[in-house]
């Protein structure tokens, strides 16, 4: 019986081969499947960080305080506790021209609180305190700003003039740059955006090649095995890890261009080691930033180890190309989390996080194929016979083609489904920086689409043609050569003159047929390199994209501002989320740009309207198509038993705007109001 069992075992081992060598084939081409899943079950399951605003409370002097004396100081409360690195605070006068003291901190005592000092003896005037509030509990910065006024010495009440904003800029606007302009963090964060979808693209698209093109390849056609191996290795050694430090480093500063962005791009005050570990480790962008670096060492380290290891088991070289891709789909997921793609309604964040991710897909499969084609196959292809090369043209590519044409209908159908979350109306095509850039992107992939088109369809069949032919001479010649030489050794006689002639002009067709397919070879190889080359303007355009993301401000719609102001005007009612006031809310003329907010709020206990010292009023607005940050506009008392003010809707789109009252008994009470802002 034991000698029996011994026996099994032994003849079983040909079906575990037969079954390991399955398996190993079939788990390649189910991975994308495994990936996709962990894509969309990361959506689902990574926990989203609270966001908690640093509100102002109460100040001294007050908002809209009339003061009879010059203060020596102003303080601030804040609903949370403050980081130091950006909390901070000025005073400017009517003409913009800073008076504090330049000494803005966070209360040695109080972390909620902002001191700064004034000069002795303010002349007369209306002051504005522009301030910046960064939560320590996740990062999240404010603006705000409000007024006081040192009055006359005879009583009376000086006033800014008629439109003046002079908090307008003061302390950037989280971010300085003018949206749809190139100045110079906008174009170190394009730079940035570029390299990382560059690299994480063509080293993806490396990872498809060795499990699919190249595997494909040598199963069908044992020939090239040999090209395929040095194939592997001049991705292996030459560009898997230059590769790869590069995208640390552009990660690296992606990182330094947000924190640009947050200190209204301030370069030397982002080199700040405390912000830069501060937006790495807090909220949405820093979670995935940290998914994005833990990635690229990952792959960094496998990369090393399969230069560094000479000899490896089979069933471990099978393996690694496998983990390679699996890094290069989680690569992906963490690009798009932590970009463009979460800046949409929350409602509509998880599709399009991963039609996002398709995107990218699609342009590994695609762009990063042939950035493969370019850099690894086309060189060692140089160093073989022209038969060779052209046979390898011939089985490689059409093990590429599925891939290229997956990509192309990835990108036809995400491309589309992409620009919906974003663009509202056909013509911000032509009206934002944001969509001439993706109006750019559109004919760039049609031009390569046509050209892939062009070499796949028409060169690639004649260049077949061509090696047909010239297979079919050339053997002939060799058998009419190997004919006559055998007879002339076996009668001792040399080849007869017309034997002799027709040698020569069948030599003469092989080597014209040999012409013929050196040229056609030249122009596929020719066309091979230039592809990659609009891939390139492609990822420029998405990188353009990513930085424009905040010019989606149609301006056309600016040309008929009188209509808006008559048809759009929003005005609303709501309680306080504690019932004890109504608001009411108007914005006129609600279109997108500078907008004036009015509020009225009653006292429902005692049916009375608040007037200026019974309450303080703000207003956030938050879009809710786009991740646009939260302003805040501190609104002042007009006199008609309501309080105004001026502020911007950055964008045509849905809004929330969250009215805050805050009562002389330190308490808050909000209303939210979701608007509709025409186009």
């Amino acid at each position: 019986m034991e000698g029996a069992y011994v026996s099994h075992k032994r003849n079983s081992y040909p079906g575990i081969d037969a079954m390991r060598r399955f398996l190993v084939k079939t788990h390649a081409r189910r991975l994308f499947g495994i990936a996709f899943l962990c894509a969309v079950a990361l959506t689902i399951l990574v926990p989203s960080v609270a966001s908690a605003h640093s509100i102002l409370l109460k100040a001294n002097p007050a908002p809209n305080a009339v003061v009879h004396a010059s203060p020596t100081r102003v303080q601030m409360w804040f609903s949370e506790d403050l980081d130091p690195s950006l909390s901070t605070a000025q005073v400017v006068n009517a003409n913009r021209k800073r008076v504090d003291a330049n000494d803005a901190h966070i209360n040695s005592a109080d972390n909620k609180q902002i001191d700064l000092s004034l000069p002795a003896n303010l002349p007369p005037g209306v002051y504005t305190v522009v301030w910046r509030s960064d939560a320590a509990d996740d990062g999240h910065v404010l603006l705000g700003s409000f007024i006081f006024t040192i009055a006359n010495a005879d009583g009376t009440v000086p006033h800014l003039p008629a439109g003046a904003n002079p908090a307008r800029g003061i302390l950037g606007s989280i971010g300085t740059s003018v949206p749809g302009t190139l100045d110079g963090p906008t174009v170190f964060n394009l730079i940035m955006v570029i390299l990382v979808e560059l690299g994480a693209i063509f080293w993806m698209g490396g990872q498809l090649w060795v499990n699919f093109v190249l595997q494909s390849s040598a199963e069908k056609h044992p020939e090239e095995q040999g090209l395929n191996t040095r194939m592997g290795q001049r991705f292996e050694r030459g560009f898997s890890l230059p590769t790869l430090v590069i995208l640390l480093l552009a990660n690296i500063g992606v990182l330094y261009g947000q924190v640009l962005t947050l200190t209204g791009n301030n370069w030397g005050a982002a080199l700040s080691l405390n912000l830069l570990s501060k937006q790495a480790t807090i909220g949405g962008f820093g979670t995935y930033w940290l998914l994005r670096m833990a990635v690229t060492l990952l792959a960094l380290i496998v990369g090393l180890y399969m230069v560094l290891s000479k000899q490896r088991p089979r069933l471990v070289n099978q393996a690694l190309p496998l983990i390679n891709l699996f890094l290069g789909a989680m690569l992906f997921l963490a690009v798009t989390l932590s970009g463009h793609a979460v800046a949409v309604n929350a409602l509509f964040l998880p599709f399009s996080v991963v039609i996002d991710w398709l995107h990218l897909l699609a342009a590994a499969l695609w762009i990063g194929g042939l950035f493969y084609i370019l850099l690894i196959y086309l060189p060692v292809l140089k160093q073989y016979t022209l038969s060779e090369r052209v046979r390898s043209l011939l089985v490689i590519l059409p093990a590429f083609s599925p891939l290229a044409i997956g990509g192309i209908a990835l990108m036809a159908i995400t491309g589309p489904l992409n620009a919906t979350f974003h663009l509202s109306s056909p013509d911000q095509f032509v009206a934002t920086a944001y969509g001439r850039a993706l109006l750019v992107k559109v004919l760039l992939v049609a031009v390569l689409l046509v050209v892939s088109a062009w070499h796949v369809g028409l060169l690639r069949p004649r260049l077949k043609r061509e090696y047909q032919k010239y297979t079919y001479a050339h053997e002939r010649l060799e058998k009419i050569q190997a004919r006559v030489n055998k007879d002339a050794v076996e009668t001792e006689v040399q080849a007869s003159g017309e034997q002799s002639k027709s040698v020569k002009q069948l030599a003469q067709q092989v080597k014209l047929r040999e012409e013929r397919l050196e040229k056609k070879t030249a122009l596929m190889t020719r066309i091979l390199r230039w592809e990659p080359w609009f891939g390139v303007a492609i990822i420029v355009c998405v990188g353009l994209m990513n930085v424009f993301g905040n010019t989606l401000t149609q301006p056309a719609a600016a040309q008929q501002p009188q209509q808006q102001s008559v048809t759009h005007a929003f005005t609303g009612t709501a309680k306080t989320s504690d019932g004890k006031y109504s608001v009411t809310l108007n914005v006129n003329p609600n279109q997108f740009g500078l907008n004036t907010f009015t509020v009225t709020a009653k006292d429902l206990s005692t049916g009375e309207q608040l007037g200026a010292n019974q309450a303080n009023v703000t207003i956030f607005t938050t879009m809710l198509d786009m991740d646009m940050g939260t302003q805040s506009v501190d609104l002042q008392f007009n006199g008609k038993g309501s309080f105004s003010g001026s502020g911007e809707l950055s964008m045509g789109g849905n809004w929330q705007i969250q009215v805050l009252l805050r009562t002389p008994d330190g308490k808050l009470h909000t209303a939210n109001f979701d608007i509709s802002t025409p186009i």
